[in-house]
Order: structure tokens, then C-alpha cells, then sequence
């Protein structure tokens, strides 16, 4: 991991110019950003609200707050919605006039001015739906007039006359700030009802500060933070008042129902009244209770009277019984008969009698004063018994009067609970009345004490008010993304660069997926480096070619590398120049090489050397009288450095690449060169290359940096597996100096070691 990192910085480290320049132009688009930018405030305010879970509702504390019939609903959640919604928020904007805005160019940033900032204030009178697209300017010019621009349309105004232009129609008046700013300012129209939209879907957001809790807040973003301010305040202060009139309505309405009410219990209440008091005077009660006590008492005394005439009449009867033989004994004297007459006849005949008694026990009967005696005593029995049946009669004619008395007394107490109950019939209903009368006059005055002290449903808790730091854009944050985007940037499109980049330009991608060995690696020639290396050279290329001279020996195991064959997966890949150049390398050590032009296609081997040749290898072939030292050309810089053209391009190159004669020069060659290098055409196009594999002893394949295909890394990768080149060895050419850097110098010698 550690070393894919170190890998990854090394391989981006040498673009730190790149990163550089993405760095400043982040932070430079972040300072242009910021100071063209308005920054946005965040205003809030906290709520408590009066959360009604027992479902009093509105009418808790009100006229009929005791009656269950009338409760409503009402939860926090729902109060919530009421202050987002549309209406509600329409009215405070439309209070506030913020259906035009204005704004003034402030260096790279467009400032909106409100309030007490307001060099000119405009009033809407009229506007139509294209309205809303125009964009007026007005510049004041002295104290009573102004500039209006409206496209390529200018007019000088006076103040507070009415505009009409096409779309809408305003008046222009001055503004609190109207001597200190006379500078350009840009109007823009704004729809409150797509206004009051955004502010109740977005704009606006409330939320409880712990889950179920009454107390809420209320928060809005806005660029002007006074004006968010004053739409808080404005949007709570609106929110209350309607819950109070409301509230008020509700007792207002409540108060004319109840003098409602009240009209027609009165009236009924007198007809009820007048109920009673008729059946009261029909029945002749006026209170049945005392009435029942007395007829009661009366029948009872009217009971005994009768009982005791009665008992009169009885004894009466009885004694008139007695009195009917003619005896003339003694009479009953106390049987509690009221008579004074009859008394005195009864003891005046009781003391005849006693004294006949007691004259007959001294005389006879027939003694005159016995007789006479006896003559008084049948006329007072006579007047006694008169006088009982004239008694009698009297306590008669008493006891029917008592009869009668008895009856009516008894009739009436019969009577008694069907008037009660009559009575309580009517007074019931006039009970039920009278209390409801009673119950409705309480309930009003209630209702119109409550209309002098209606309280708002909300109850601010903290003000409103804006925090000091806005909330975008933040400065931290915005450099902070700025270096991030300069840091990845960059390097995102290096890697994509690379990622969807079909050309090879990592060496380790050939190493990877083919397993070539690599010999070397070349870079890019810079304009003014010749092509062909001096003999002396320091310079990189140089260096690079003598290191690939040292990986020969070293990588070939001590096997003989007499015969190198250079080839490619394509022309351009630099064949010409590496086979040029390494024979170069192998003759500054004293060393005897020849270079074969075996590229019988396209040859550029003596051209680039700047030499001419009348004959090549194609006339050897086809010659037999041809000698090879007929062939040989010698360099005229390096004296051991021979090369050999290809001749005349042939018909049949492929078939010609495979005559014996092509081992047999190979052969003679061997004898008198330490090295043979054969340039031949590139394997991705022709065999050509794979004709000569056999004779040779280290077969070189060129990738070329940012030009080679990876697709043509499987041409190479099939060569390996089948073998179809002798020991080959992979050479990168025309890389990057940093690329040089970290596989040549310091390190390429490292890992050759390592690896093989």
C-alpha cells in the first residue's frame, strides 16, 4: 500500500507545476466568488405555544368551556401549519411592500438595499404578467428629479409622479437615504404570491426544538438580515392577532347568540309563568303543602266532632229506648249529653223518684201525695222523652253537617297530589327555564369580561434575530473546497487522462501484464540533441544507451549475445534510432558491430546515417557471385562501427527473409563482429522478424511512450508464450524525463537487480 502511494505521489509529484497553478486559480475563483457573492443570514425566534391535548381548543376559558359539545382540537403541530401557510405569509409580505426589489452595484457585488437604506422608495400601483420581467433603473439626479432607464429608454422624472410604462405602472417618491446615495439603482418586480410559495414550502422553517415539546422555532434565511428580521416579528405578531380576533369573534358571536337566546326564554319563561299562576287560582292553592296541612288538621277535628255526635246519638238511642217502658225508675244522668234542659229534667224526675221511694216505704200507693208524685214523674218522663227526640233530631242535622264537612276536607286531601302534581308539571318547566335564563346571563357577562382580556395563542420566547456570521457563504468552507478542488482537480484529470488513455506511457504496465523483461529505457530527444550519439557524449541519452549496454551482459545470464534482432509492434516506434545508437554504445568499448538493414520494406538505417549504398542484402541474396565484403560500409565517425544496406526493395520480402543464404551471412558475420544488430520490420504488421528469431541471440521489442497501443501489448505477450522470438527483452522509448528519473538513474539498476 505504502509503496502504490509513493508510486502514485512520485508519478504526480512532477506535474507539482500544474497543481500549482490549479491551486491559485481555486482560491482566486473562491476570492471572486466571495466578493461577488451576497452573504445569507439566518433569522430566527423561539415560540411557546399552548398545546391543547384535552381538546378544549379555542373555547378553553370562554362562555361554554363547561360543555364537552363544543370542544375542538388543536395541537402544536397543527399551529405550525397555520404559520406556514400561504395566507398568512401573504399578508406580511404585502405589509411589508416587498413586491419590489432594489439593488445597487457595490464593487463585484450586487448589494439589495431595504428600509432606512433606500435612497427612493417605489410604490406598485399596477402590473402585469410581462411585468414581472423588466428591470428599470433609476439614478437620482437633484432633489426633485431622477433618471428612469428601461432598456435602451431613458427619462428624466420628477419625483412623486405616477410612471406608466408597458407592463406596470409605479410612483417614485424619495427614500430615508436619499441625500447620501445617488448612485444607480435596479429595480425588480416580484409576484408575492409565488413569494409566499417559497417562504411556506422552503423559505420558512419551523420545527419543535425537542420532539412533542410546545416551544418551537421559527427561522428564515435572507440576504438582508433586518429584513428577515421584520418578517418574523411581522409573521407572529399578524399569527396572534388572528388568533384574537378570532378569539373575539367567537365571543362577540357567542354574545349575540346568547341575547338570542335570552329574547325567547323570556318570553316563554312569562308564558310558563302565567300557566301556573291560572291553574293555581283553578285549583284555589297557593301553596300545596300548607294547604295539605290544613285540610288534613280540618279532617281530623271534623272526624272527632262526627265521632263524638255520634256517640251522643248512640246514647241518646239507648236512652230513649229506656224510656220507652212505663216504669219510673230512676233515669241515667251521666252520659255526657250537652243538654241543660235535659239534665234538669233528669234530675229533677231522679229526685221525684228518689223521694216517691222513700214516701212508699212509709205509705201506700194510693196516697194522694205518692199518687201525686206519681203523676209528676210520667209528665216529666213524658217531657224527657220530647225533649230527646228533639236532641236527637238537633245532633242528627250535626252530624250530617260534619258528614259533609268530613267528605269535602277528605275530598281535598284526595285531591292533593294531582294539583301537586300539576303544579310541579308547570313549575318544572318553569324551573328548567328560569335556570337556563340564569345560566345564559352568567355565560354573557362571562363572555364580555373575556373580550377585555384575550390573550394570543403564542408566547414569544426569544425575539427575533439574526445570528452575526451568515450562514452562506462560509469563508472556512469555500477556501477549504477551493484547495480541495485545486488538489483534485488536477490530479482527477491526469488520471483520466491516463485511465482512458489507450497508449502505454507507464512501464510497468508492460511489465504487468506481459512479463517481457525490460532492458532499458530511452528518452525523448530534445530539439537540439542530434539524433545519432557522440562518441564522448555525457548528455541522458547517452547514459541511458551505456546502461542498456551493461543490462546486455548482465541480463543475458553469461549467455552469447552476439546477434541482436531490433523489432516493434509498429513503424515509428524508433527501431531505426535504437539499433543506430546501441551499436554506437558497443563500438566506443572497442568493440567490432555491424548493422544489418534487414527491413527489406521501409529501410531508413543508411539514410539516417547519412550514407549510400549501391548494393544490399536483397542483391547477396539473389547473387550468388557477390561477395560480402561488397557490402560492408563503414561508418566514418566510428571506425568500428560497419553497416549493410538492405538494396533493391524485393516482390517477395517474406519469402526472401527465409532463403539459407540469410544464416549463412549471419555466420560469416559472427566470425569477424563482436556484435551483429539487425534492424527488421515491426512483428505487429509482418513476419519478417520472426524469419530471423532463429539466428539470433537477444531479440529487443521497442515500445514507444504515449504512442504504442495497449491493445498490441497481447502481440507482445503472445511472442513470450510461444516463443516466437529468441530471449526478448522490452526497451521503452521516447519516455519522459521523469520517467527516465525513476528507472535509469538511482533506481532502474536496483530493480533490474532484484528482479532478475
Amino acid at each position: 500500500m505504502l509503496e502504490n502511494l509513493k508510486e502514485l505521489l512520485q508519478k504526480y509529484s512532477r506535474y507539482w507545476y500544474v497543481l500549482l497553478l490549479s491551486l491559485i486559480l481555486s482560491f482566486l475563483a473562491a476570492y471572486l466568488y466571495l466578493e461577488s457573492t451576497s452573504p445569507v443570514y439566518k433569522i430566527s425566534s423561539t415560540l411557546l405555544m399552548q398545546d391543547d391535548k384535552k381538546g378544549d381548543g379555542e373555547l378553553k376559558g370562554t362562555a361554554f368551556s363547561d360543555l364537552n359539545m363544543f370542544r375542538t382540537d388543536r395541537k402544536v403541530d397543527n399551529e405550525i401549519e397555520v404559520l406556514r401557510s400561504k395566507d398568512l405569509i401573504g399578508q406580511v409580505l404585502k405589509k411589508l411592500t416587498l413586491e419590489i426589489a432594489y439593488f445597487q452595484k457595490r464593487g463585484l457585488r450586487e448589494v439589495e438595499l431595504y428600509g432606512k437604506n433606500l435612497p427612493v422608495e417605489v410604490k406598485l400601483l399596477g402590473i402585469s404578467a410581462s411585468g414581472y420581467t423588466k428591470t428599470p433603473a433609476i439614478t437620482p439626479i437633484d432633489e426633485n428629479t431622477f433618471l428612469l432607464e428601461e432598456k435602451n429608454e431613458k427619462r428624466i422624472l420628477p419625483f412623486g409622479k405616477v410612471v406608466q410604462q408597458a407592463g406596470y405602472r409605479i410612483l417614485i417618491n424619495k427614500g430615508l437615504a436619499y441625500g447620501g446615495n445617488k448612485q444607480r439603482i435596479s429595480l425588480k418586480f416580484k409576484n408575492l404570491k409565488l413569494l409566499a410559495e417559497y417562504y411556506s414550502l422552503a423559505g420558512l422553517t419551523i420545527q419543535p426544538i425537542v420532539k412533542d415539546a410546545n416551544t418551537i422555532t421559527v427561522s428564515l434565511t435572507d440576504n438582508v438580515p433586518q429584513r428577515g428580521v421584520d418578517i418574523l416579528t411581522l409573521l407572529i405578531e399578524t399569527y396572534n392577532q388572528e388568533n384574537v380576533v378570532k378569539k373575539n369573534t367567537i365571543a362577540v358571536n357567542t354574545i349575540h347568540f346568547i341575547d338570542n337566546r335570552l329574547k325567547y326564554l323570556n318570553r316563554d319563561l312569562s308564558v310558563v309563568e302565567e300557566d301556573v299562576e291560572n291553574y293555581k287560582q283553578n285549583n284555589m292553592v297557593s301553596d300545596v303543602g300548607m294547604e295539605a296541612q290544613i285540610n288534613l288538621s280540618k279532617s281530623g277535628e271534623y272526624s272527632q266532632l262526627l265521632a263524638a255526635t255520634n256517640v251522643q246519638l248512640s246514647v241518646l238511642t239507648s236512652l230513649e229506648k229506656y224510656m220507652q217502658n212505663d216504669n219510673i225508675n230512676l233515669v241515667p244522668s251521666s252520659l255526657n249529653i250537652n243538654n241543660n234542659t235535659l239534665n234538669e229534667l233528669t234530675s229533677k224526675f231522679n229526685t221525684l223518684q228518689q223521694e216517691r221511694t222513700r214516701m212508699l216505704r212509709t205509705s201506700e200507693e194510693g196516697n194522694p201525695l205518692v199518687q201525686n208524685l206519681t203523676a209528676q214523674l210520667l209528665s216529666l218522663k213524658a217531657n224527657i222523652r220530647e225533649n230527646l227526640q228533639n236532641i236527637k233530631k238537633g245532633l242528627t242535622i250535626e252530624r250530617n253537617n260534619l258528614q259533609a264537612m268530613s267528605s269535602k276536607f277528605n275530598s281535598k286531601i284526595r285531591s292533593v297530589p294531582a294539583v301537586e302534581r300539576g303544579i310541579l308539571e308547570r313549575s318544572r318547566e318553569q324551573s328548567v327555564k328560569a335556570g337556563l335564563y340564569k345560566y345564559l346571563l352568567q355565560k354573557r357577562e362571562e363572555t364580555t369580561l373575556s373580550l377585555s382580556g384575550t390573550l394570543p395563542t403564542s408566547q414569544i420566547v426569544d425575539k427575533p434575530a439574526y445570528n452575526s456570521k451568515p450562514v452562506s457563504p462560509k469563508k472556512q468552507l469555500v477556501y477549504l473546497f477551493a484547495g480541495f478542488i485545486g488538489c483534485f482537480a488536477p490530479i482527477a484529470f491526469l488520471y483520466g487522462k491516463s485511465l482512458f488513455n489507450n497508449k502505454i506511457t507507464d512501464l510497468k504496465e508492460i511489465e504487468s501484464y506481459t512479463g517481457v523483461p525490460v532492458l532499458g529505457v530511452i528518452n525523448h530527444l530534445k530539439r537540439n540533441e542530434p539524433a545519432v550519439i557522440e562518441h564522448n557524449s555525457r548528455s541522458t541519452i547517452s547514459e541511458l544507451f551505456r546502461y542498456i549496454r551493461s543490462n546486455l551482459n548482465f541480463m543475458n545470464s553469461g549467455l552469447p549475445n552476439q546477434v541482436l534482432l531490433v523489432t516493434s509492434c509498429m513503424k515509428s516506434e524508433g527501431k531505426t534510432f535504437f539499433s543506430i545508437n546501441l551499436g554506437l554504445t558497443l563500438s566506443s568499448v572497442n568493440k567490432k558491430v555491424i548493422l544489418l538493414e534487414f527491413d527489406l520494406r521501409e529501410p531508413q538505417l543508411l539514410q539516417k546515417m547519412h550514407l549510400h549504398s549501391k548494393v544490399g542484402i536483397t542483391d547477396y541474396l539473389l547473387n550468388d557471385d557477390l561477395d560480402i565484403d561488397e557490402l560492408l560500409i563503414q561508418s566514418r565517425k566510428y571506425k568500428d562501427l560497419v553497416l549493410v544496406d538492405c538494396g533493391p526493395l524485393p516482390e517477395n520480402p517474406a519469402e526472401l527473409m527465409m532463403h539459407p543464404k540469410v544464416g549463412q551471412l549471419i555466420e560469416k558475420l559472427k566470425d569477424r563482429f563482436d556484435y551483429i544488430i539487425i534492424d527488421t520490420a515491426p512483428v505487429g504488421q509482418v513476419a519478417d522478424a520472426f524469419s530471423l528469431s532463429p539466428y539470433t541471440d537477444v531479440s529487443i521489442y521497442l515500445v514507444r511512450y504515449n504512442y504504442t497501443n495497449k491493445l498490441q501489448l497481447n502481440i507482445l505477450k503472445d511472442i513470450l508464450y510461444y516463443k516466437k522470438l529468441t530471449n526478448p527483452m522490452v526497451v521503452f522509448n521516447d519516455t519522459k524525463l521523469e520517467t527516465v528519473n525513476a528507472y535509469g538513474y538511482g533506481g532502474y539498476g536496483l530493480e533490474l537487480s532484484k528482479n532478475y
